[in-house]
């Protein structure tokens, strides 16, 4: 085995991977809608609850968070590395605003979803009018 040497030719066949050596990237996302609500899904394997920031307002949600780099032995020399790490940004626009102080959100097995109840439409309400 003294003969291994690390694959560096990765990084040069694909340049865009540079990218995610700095660290950034964008988990995946689901919206979907209901008659009274919008549900996001996003997959954040190997997250922590306390790593992850939400922000909402009427129309957006903005997903934010961090995956700190494992601590590796001195002696420990990686061939591949693929998992992800750094930090992410993603603000998800919605197509009807929501009551922001009704949102709720859950994290489990590495899957947050969040849940924003639409506000409902307002009732037109209809009166006299008395001609003079």
């Amino acid at each position: 085995m003294d003969g291994l040497q690390p694959w560096e030719a990765y990084t040069e066949l694909f340049p865009i991977s540079r990218l995610f050596e700095r660290g950034f990237w964008q988990p995946s996302v689901d919206l979907a809608e209901t008659a009274g609500e919008f549900i996001v899904r996003a997959n954040l394997p190997g997250m922590r609850r306390e790593d992850i920031e939400l922000t909402v307002d009427e129309n957006s949600l903005t997903l934010q968070g961090e995956i700190q780099e494992e601590k590796t032995a001195e002696d420990e020399r990686f061939y591949r590395r693929e998992r992800r790490r750094g930090s992410f940004i993603r603000r998800i626009p919605l197509q009807a605003p929501v009551r922001t102080e009704d949102v709720k959100a859950s994290f489990r097995d590495g899957v947050l979803e969040v849940r924003l109840p639409k506000v409902e439409p307002a009732t037109p309400r209809g009166r006299r009018v008395e001609i003079q």
